[in-house]
C-alpha cells in the first residue's frame, strides 16, 4: 500500500501545472454560477432528480472547461513554435520516439559508426535511401540506425552521439503535410525539422539547442 501511495505522489509531483487564463477562469465561474441558479421543475422535483440534474450540468461544464483549456493550450503552443506551424501531433511523436529509443536495446537495429555499413542496411526496408553522413570529426559520431514509424511514415532513424547525449534524426519521403522548416522545444527536448531533395528530416535531442543547431547545419 505504501509503495502505491509513493508512486501516486511521484506521478502527481511530476505533472506540469499551468496557470488558468483570466478569461477562461471568468467563463468557468459564470458557468458554475448559472448551474447553481438552475432549479428543477417543481412538479417533477425530488431530491434524487435534483442531484441527477445538477450532476449532469456540472459534467457539461467540466467538459467545456477541458475543451476550452485544450484549445487555448494548443493555440499557445503553436505561437511558441516560431510561427512555422508544424504538426503538433508529429512533433509529439518525434519526442516519444526519441525517449523510447533511449530504453535499453531500442537505440539501433544496426550498430556501427561506419556509414558504409549503416546506409546499405536500410535497402529494402524503407522506400528511401537516407543520407548517412560521417560527422565524427565535427563531434557527432554515428552510433547506428533503425526503423521507426512516425505519423503514418516508415522512417529511417539515424542515431548520433554528442558527448553523453544522443541525437535522433528521422528521415522519410516528404508529403504535403510535412513542414518545410521548424525550430521548437517540446516537453524540454530541442526539435528541428526541414525538407531537402524530397525528404523530410526531424532531429531531436536533449542537448543544448546550439549543439543541435550545429549538428543540423553540418548534416545539411
Amino acid at each position: 500500500m505504501s509503495e502505491r501511495i509513493d508512486l501516486s505522489s511521484a506521478v502527481k509531483a511530476s505533472l506540469p501545472v499551468y496557470d488558468v487564463p483570466p478569461a477562461l477562469e471568468a467563463w468557468a465561474r459564470e458557468q458554475a454560477k448559472r448551474v447553481d441558479n438552475e432549479e428543477a421543475p417543481p412538479e417533477r422535483s425530488t431530491p434524487r432528480t435534483r442531484v441527477r440534474s445538477w450532476s449532469a450540468s456540472q459534467w457539461r461544464v467540466a467538459a467545456g472547461l477541458v475543451l476550452a483549456a485544450a484549445a487555448g493550450w494548443g493555440g499557445a503552443t503553436a505561437v511558441t513554435w516560431n510561427n512555422s506551424s508544424p504538426s503538433a501531433f508529429t512533433a509529439s511523436q518525434i519526442v516519444d520516439a526519441h525517449v523510447r529509443s533511449l530504453l535499453p536495446g531500442h537505440l539501433y537495429d544496426v550498430e556501427s559508426n561506419d556509414r558504409h555499413t549503416v546506409k546499405p542496411w536500410f535497402t529494402g526496408k524503407t522506400d528511401i535511401a537516407p543520407p548517412v553522413i560521417d560527422l565524427s570529426a565535427k563531434g557527432f559520431p554515428l552510433l547506428g540506425g533503425r526503423l521507426d514509424y512516425i505519423d503514418g511514415h516508415t522512417a529511417a532513424a539515424l542515431a548520433y552521439g554528442r558527448r553523453l547525449h544522443t541525437i535522433n534524426l528521422f528521415v522519410w519521403r516528404s508529403d504535403a503535410r510535412d513542414v518545410s522548416d521548424a525550430s521548437l522545444i517540446v516537453r524540454g527536448y530541442s526539435v528541428r525539422a526541414w525538407k531537402k531533395d524530397g525528404l523530410t528530416y526531424w532531429a531531436v535531442s536533449d542537448v543544448a539547442p546550439a549543439d543541435l543547431d550545429t549538428f543540423c547545419k553540418n548534416f545539411r
